[in-house]
């Protein structure tokens, strides 16, 4: 019988009363279900066999039947609705529910994790937010930076430390000048639209991406790009770069149809990969038939995108699986999220557990523009440091799980301030921060500190893109500048670049401070391969923060918990698990 005619049965029979014992005839039950005896006896049967009702008949004459209603009619199709989720039929679970979209959101929570559908692998996950569209010339948050590497390929890849490998480009060339570069791509590369990863269009790509003003500075030495042949490339340079292969593994070089850097409505990667549909309901990624390496373990990704169940809806929110076994990502404990019982972590087993410190850290930044002397920075590095700050969030019922930050990298050379006496300082400070739970908080830890010395603050918040677009612009004009250090997979790479050209970084400068910046990691990128990029960056940050320009303010915990859901997944430097790597044995 179809399920919504035995539904319809059913919420009939559900005015009798649920987890009740009913005692009553099958004449008496066939005049309320609007059927015959006979019909009514069959009715009663499937729902008995199908576990919703108790049914237990009784012969003779006054003898009564016991009926027992298992469930309430909304509990019912809540279950059935999640069983249809489980097996991806999403539009008829809808239509069971009503179109409750609340209930909707929870079910998928209960039902996320890995599912096998005719032998193949999906992995359905939640998250509380909208993906940005994944462009990877546009300025993203970390989880669409996570997602860019999934749907997109680089001509190189670079590992965590700094080691340079093959991915489009099998190999590649330079001269003893360091000036001259060739890159071979392999043969029959193509993007998920199905058309040819040429020489021609990888030439065309980057000849447009050079007069982007994200990519403005870091390819300011890239004099000429050339096709040799169809699958050659070549970069003619105006200053020694002796790691160039290394600055194209990162996440801004990945290679896409010179055709979307003009807009598009659809996404053409080149990676593990496609995207299938990006709607304000989910994003699904399906495994790319034609990817040139080795194909991922898993068929399909949906990540249904969900209101938040807390006041920060904006808020940068991990990847959750089920109602227990959640996703952490990079700025947030889910322990706190769908209701997830914090006392209960503790059961949690080892293996069950990734757990790691961000590499990075959420940072101040003294705006050159209020023209601070040293000595005032000096002041306000002492007031806000780390280690007061960390002590101010954890007063205030903190979501926030973090670490002191030093310097901008655990490890690197531990810098304390040193106490100065009081000194003068604006009555009002500004700060700006972009919508995010973790920038609040340690805003709000800013804003009680300085009130205990007498100063007052305005934040402002700003969405991200308005925050960039501010920074591009040279607009932002607050006193302190909260942000992150926003690294990827290419570590030493990424550092290299956020050093380089990150537009909040360097709007916040003075000229004479970036030109001494530009100095130093120009002399390191001539000299050195990727590889010695941390070391030499050590000092240079070191020196900024003595110079009270930069104030860490705490590298984020990170855990990845799963519960048996997931089999041998890693977190990785964005918060997530290696999706691709996602397996199951049965």
């Amino acid at each position: 019988m179809n399920i919504s005619r035995q539904i319809l049965y059913f919420s009939r029979l559900a005015r009798l009363g649920v987890n009740t014992a009913i005692f009553t005839t099958l004449p008496e039950v066939a005049e309320h279900l609007f059927t015959s005896p006979r019909h009514c006896r069959t009715l009663l049967k499937q729902m008995r066999d199908s576990g919703w009702i108790e049914w237990e008949p009784k012969v003779g004459r006054n003898q009564r039947s016991r009926l027992y209603l298992i469930y309430s009619l909304t509990e019912l199709k809540a279950m059935l609705a999640q069983t249809l989720i489980s097996i991806g039929k999403y539009e008829k679970a809808l239509d069971l529910i009503d179109h409750d979209q609340m209930l909707f959101a929870q079910l998928l929570r209960c039902t996320s994790g890995t599912q096998i559908r005719q032998g193949r692998l999906h992995v359905q996950l939640t998250y509380d937010r909208i993906f940005l569209p994944l462009l990877p010339h546009t300025a993203l948050r970390n989880s669409e930076r996570f997602l860019l590497r999934q749907v997109y390929s680089c001509l190189t890849h670079c590992t965590e430390s700094g080691d340079i490998q093959p991915e489009l480009a099998h190999h590649w060339t330079s001269d003893e000048s360091k000036l001259n570069w060739k890159f071979f791509l392999r043969p029959l590369l193509r993007f998920h639209d199905g058309s040819d990863i040429t020489a021609n269009e990888v030439v065309t790509l980057f000849r447009q991406l050079r007069d982007f003003p994200l990519y403005t500075k870091e390819l300011a030495h890239v004099e000429s790009v050339s096709e040799v042949n169809e699958l050659c490339i070549a970069f003619t340079l105006s200053k020694p770069d002796a790691d160039f292969a290394g600055l194209l593994s990162g996440l801004k070089y990945s290679i896409q149809p010179p055709s979307q850097l003009l807009g598009t409505h659809s996404v053409i990667g080149s990676g593990i990969f496609q995207v299938v549909e990006h709607s304000k309901q989910r994003i699904t990624l399906q495994a790319y038939r034609d990817y040139h390496g080795l194909r991922a373990l898993t068929d399909t990704v949906t990540i249904w995108q969900l209101p938040a169940q807390s006041s920060h809806v904006d808020d940068e929110i991990s990847p959750q699986v089920g109602t227990t076994n959640q996703f952490n990502s990079l700025y947030i404990d889910s322990l706190f999220v769908d209701g997830f019982n914090p006392q209960s972590t503790s059961e949690s087993s080892d293996k069950d557990q990734k757990n790691g410190i961000e590499e990075g850290c959420l940072l101040a930044i003294i705006n050159n523009k209020t023209r601070f002397s040293l000595s005032q920075r000096a002041y306000l590095s002492e007031l806000i440091h780390t280690d007061k700050v960390l002590k101010q969030i954890g007063g205030l019922k903190s979501r926030v799980k973090g670490v002191p930050a030093y310097n901008l990298f655990p490890g690197w050379l531990k810098i304390i301030p040193t106490a100065i006496p009081p000194q003068p300082l604006p009555d009002t400070l500004t700060i700006a921060i972009f919508e995010h739970h973790a920038l609040k908080e340690c805003a709000e830890a800013i804003t009680a500190l300085f009130s205990q010395v007498g100063i007052h603050c305005i934040v402002n918040i700003y969405s991200f893109d308005a925050f960039y677009a501010k920074a591009n612009s040279q607009a932002l004009n607050e006193d302190i500048i909260l942000t992150s250090l926003s690294l990827d997979d290419n570590l030493p790479v990424s550092a290299f670049c956020w050093m380089l050209s990150d537009p909040v970084l360097q709007q916040s400068m003075s000229k004479s401070n970036r030109e001494w910046l530009d100095n130093m990691l120009y002399d390191v990128r001539s000299r050195l391969p990727a590889s010695s990029y941390m070391q030499e960056l050590e000092p240079i940050s070191s020196a900024m923060i003595t110079s009270h320009y930069l104030i860490p303010m705490l590298h984020h915990l990170q855990t990845l918990r799963f519960e048996g859901v997931l089999k041998d997944v890693d977190i990785n430097v964005w918060g997530w698990p290696e999706i691709r790597d996602v397996w199951a044995d049965e």
